[in-house]
Formats: structure tokens, sequence, C-alpha cells
């Protein structure tokens, strides 16, 4: 693991984000910058880093600033291989057009339907670690962490058993894309594998519009508020974007928690002793060990002020969630996992207009899983001392982590 004496000789202007030793431990550097330039324009990225607190609230909220943007410059239309055409998901609208999407999602996305899933994350939580009970050990990457949100939210949105495998593929280099330190061939291995789940989702669709069924792409279609629907290109945005999330994110956050409890001995002690504690123990892992490490980029519509720097119209700004979410301003001890911890107001979900809406499934699906495994497998531990971290500056994750029990 990198040492802070690693992070003295690099600056924000020429550090390589892929470098294994950022890669594996970034978050000295992250206290660095949130100390010394807390907004900072990163020229290899082409963006502005917010990484203290503060003013990354101050990003969310700032109307100044937008999701969009087409809004401030100019963007070729965009387009799958197939016919249907691109638009953005609700994620990158802002209001009203955000709202109206937001409003017939949160009609058949509720958590009542998440609270009702609950006996299911369960079955299939059992049933992963009945797979590897005999064998003494695993890799909760692909044996646990990966499989579980996959089948859960494939079976909540209809989708094929045997296809599972695919979807997860294609959202794993998806998420590249959107990486800017990232080669241009595998950032182009991305947009080829968003056209092709795109394509996979435009059947389904099409599929459900004539023979619709139980599930969440049948509800999304028949959704309707004041005469207004979903158009065909809207359902594809925001399926993926369910995708995306529902497998990526909380798949790391499945893996990364269970490193975080392993490597803190005291603290997987004291959630084994009091499994009441589960909930604050996730919201803390959650800040501890934040999935998406970077994103939730907004666009300055206009010239602004912001941490004594000064934002041109156009720029794009950034915020560092690995940064924000330990900031000592906020969080004492910031870089101490405690499962105690009482006023936790991380940001892993965002806030306010574009507050993340599948949270309450992950928290759900993070709760089931830690618990689950934690009661079903009691002598767990490391099988190796370190995981293997994925060269990925926005999203923290592991391509393997192998445990005993």
């Amino acid at each position: 693991m990198a040492s802070a004496v690693t992070y003295k000789e690099w600056s924000a202007d020429s550090f390589d984000a892929l470098d294994p030793a950022f890669v594996a431990d970034p978050y000295p550097f992250y206290a660095r910058l949130r100390a010394e330039a807390p907004v900072h324009f990163v020229a290899s990225a082409g963006e502005w880093w917010i990484t203290k607190y503060c003013y990354a609230k101050l990003v969310l909220a700032d109307k100044r600033l937008t999701t969009q943007r087409e809004k401030v410059m100019a963007v070729p239309p965009r387009h799958t291989s197939g016919s249907c055409p691109w638009t953005p998901n609700m994620m990158e609208q802002d209001p009203p057009a955000h709202d109206r999407v937001r409003s017939l999602v949160g009609k058949v996305f509720t958590r009542g339907v998440v609270q009702r899933l609950r006996p299911r994350i369960e079955q299939v939580a059992h049933g992963l670690v009945d797979r590897v009970e005999g064998d003494g050990r695993m890799d909760v990457v692909a044996d646990y962490a990966y499989p579980l949100p996959t089948y859960v939210l494939c079976e909540l949105m209809g989708l094929p058993a045997l296809e599972r495998e695919q979807l997860r593929a294609w959202t794993t280099r998806i998420h590249l894309k959107f990486d800017q330190a990232q080669p241009p061939a595998v950032r182009q291995q991305g947009e080829a594998a968003d056209d092709a789940a795109r394509e996979y989702l435009s059947r389904w669709i099409s599929e459900r519009q004539v023979r619709p069924r139980a599930d969440l792409i049948s509800a999304l279609i028949s959704a309707e508020d004041h005469g207004e629907r979903l158009a065909f290109p809207e359902l594809l945005s925001n399926l993926l974007l369910f995708l995306q999330a529902g497998f990526e994110t909380t798949a790391r956050m499945i893996s990364a928690g269970v490193y975080a409890l392993l490597s803190h001995p005291d603290q997987l002690m004291l959630l084994r002793g009091h499994p009441e504690l589960t909930q604050t123990a996730v919201e803390e892992l959650l800040r501890y060990a934040s999935p998406g490490q970077r994103g939730m980029e907004r666009w300055a519509l206009e010239d602004l002020e912001l941490g004594g720097k000064l934002i041109r119209k156009g720029d794009r700004l950034s915020i560092v969630l690995g940064a924000a979410n330990r900031d000592p301003e906020v969080f004492p001890e910031p870089d101490r996992l405690d499962l105690t911890r009482k006023h936790n107001p991380h940001l892993v979900f965002a806030r306010g207009t574009h507050a993340c809406m599948g949270a309450f499934l992950a928290i759900t699906e993070l709760e089931i899983a830690f618990s689950v495994l934690l009661r079903r497998l009691p002598r767990l531990g490391l099988a190796t001392p370190q995981p293997t971290w994925e060269p990925n500056t926005k999203l923290r994750g592991m391509t393997a982590l192998h445990v005993r029990f």
C-alpha cells in the first residue's frame, strides 16, 4: 500500500491517476489536495476537482451549474448502432425535464417495491453462500459481490437469468468510457459496450410493449402522470442507468465493505456482537470506502467563483467523493473506520434534485449482504493481505478479494 511519502513529489497537474500506488491508496493524495487546493483544475482530466465537502455541497445545489453539457457546448447528436436515438437519462437532465422523468419513474420504483424484495434478496444472498460454504474459501468479488445485485436487478427488470453475465460485462466496460484517465482504446470499448447494451434493452422494451409482465420494464412502460408517459428513448436511457448503478456501484461497495471490515478486526468484532448496528455500519462503510470516487459532473452556465478560483462558463466540475467524504471539518478522524459514527452526512448518493433514486435499494442490499455473510461465515478472514484494485479513477473497486472461512 502507498504511504504518504509516495505522494510528496506528486502534483495535481502531473500525477498519474492509473499509477498502482495511487489506485491502491488515493486517500493521502486526496488529503493533500483538499488542504492545499480544494478547488483545482486538473489539466490531464480537463476539469475542476472539488475535494472539500462544503464546496461539493455547493456544486450539487448551485443553479449556475448544469448536468446538461449541451447547454454550454455543441455536442454532436449521438445514435446507437441501431435505430433508437440516444437521449440523456434523468441524471443528465435539469428541471423541468428531470422532474418529469423522475416523477414517472418514482411511481413504480418505490420503497414499497424494495421492501417486498427483501425476502428475495436474502434468499439470493444465502444461496450464494451455499455454493461456496463447503470450499472454505471464495473470491468475494466474483462469488458474492457481483452476483447479488446482478441477480436481484435482473429479476426486478424481468431479464433472463442466462444473460446476467453479459449484462454485467457490458456495464463494467461502460463505466470506463467516462474515465478520462483511460487510454482511448479502453474508452472506445466502453462506447461499444454502451451501444450493445442499448440494443439489447431496446429489444426487451419492444417485447414488453407487446407482451407486458409483472416487472419493472413493463411498469415503466405503463407509468402515467397527468397524461405523460416515458418515450421509448427515455425508457432506454434510464433502464441503462439502473443497470450501471445497480450492478457496478453496489457490487464494488459490497467487496470494499467486506475488505474494510476484515482489515479492522475491532470493528468486525463489534458488528458481529451488535448486529443492531448494521444500518449505521452500512452508512459508515459507504463514507469510508466510497465506491464512486469521482463524478457527479456539472458544467458552468456562467462565470462564477468557487473557493477563490474563477470557474469559466463551459468548464466542467467533478466532485471527488473519496476526498469530500473524508473531510476532517465534517467527519472527526475521517480516516478511521467507526461503525458507531452517529453524524454521517456522506455524499455517496448526492443531494437535492439529483439524489440517487436507487439509494434505498442499494442500502437494503448492503445491509443484507453484510448480515448474511457475517452470520453464515463466523471464521471469515482474508486469504491474501492485499486485494488487487482496478485501474479506474472514477469507480473504486477490486478485481478480486480472496477470503477463507
